[in-house]
């Protein structure tokens, strides 16, 4: 993961009785689309933990090949973030207290990058930690159901001239039963496509206590970098 890449998912905790509740019936439109932010929105700002496995896929004009990775991603209200990539090679991601870490053993090099306010808002939102109902007023909201057959889709276009200079649109897949996320998609502002698919997703589980901190080795370099910067 690069480090304008980095992303935080904070999706998932609710009692389980209103996350397989459905959407009430007979709703079209502008309504059902209401309905669903409301109700994502409140199971995403009742998160407390997440556990999950998780794929990246990512597609660039620098690349011949889309890049897939995968591994294991975990959460912890309100912002700590750890993605433990298993393969094609190891690789941590450690985001929390507005620092984030990019730890590569093979290589034995750190990479540290200070995210600033303006900066973890933008990651919040390529990664659909904010509650849906903030996002309303950032990006115009385009609602796809498909019926049974699949999922919902909701398309998110920036309108904050902010946002607009890093992210072209934003893409969630929402779980038709859960109302979990389970796929998340953006495009930047260069093109390039990034998207993560969830699953075996657990919520509120106990995790570790060091589980977002990281040791790392004497002989590993540290590197500090700015966001959109150089070394």
């Amino acid at each position: 993961m690069t480090r304008r890449a980095l992303a935080t998912l904070g999706l998932l905790a609710c009692p389980l009785a209103l996350a397989q509740e459905p959407l009430p019936a007979g709703l079209h439109g502008a309504d059902k689309l209401a309905a669903l932010v409301q109700r994502v929105s409140q199971l995403q700002a009742s998160a407390a933990t997440l556990t999950a496995d998780f794929e990246q896929r990512k597609t660039s004009r620098l690349l011949a090949e889309p890049s897939v990775s995968r591994g294991k991603f975990y959460f912890r209200a309100p912002d700590s973030v750890r993605w433990e990539y298993e393969a094609p090679r190891p690789m941590t991601v450690l985001l929390t207290g507005g620092v984030a870490i990019t730890y590569r053993p093979v290589e034995k090099r750190a990479e540290r990058v200070e995210v600033g306010r303006a900066q973890r808002r933008v990651l919040r939102f390529i990664s659909a930690a904010e509650p849906l109902e903030k996002l309303l007023a950032y990006f115009s909201f385009t609602f796809r159901d498909p019926g049974e057959a699949g999922n919902y889709t909701l398309l998110l276009k920036p309108t904050s001239h902010q946002i607009k200079k890093r992210l072209q649109v934003v893409e969630i897949e929402i779980d038709r039963h859960s109302l979990l996320p389970v796929r998340v998609a953006y495009t930047e502002a260069d093109g390039d496509t990034t998207a993560y698919a969830f699953s075996k997703i657990e919520r509120n589980q106990p995790q570790a206590s060091d589980l977002f901190s990281l040791s790392l080795p004497p002989d590993v370099k540290v590197v500090q970098l700015k966001l959109g910067g150089r070394e």
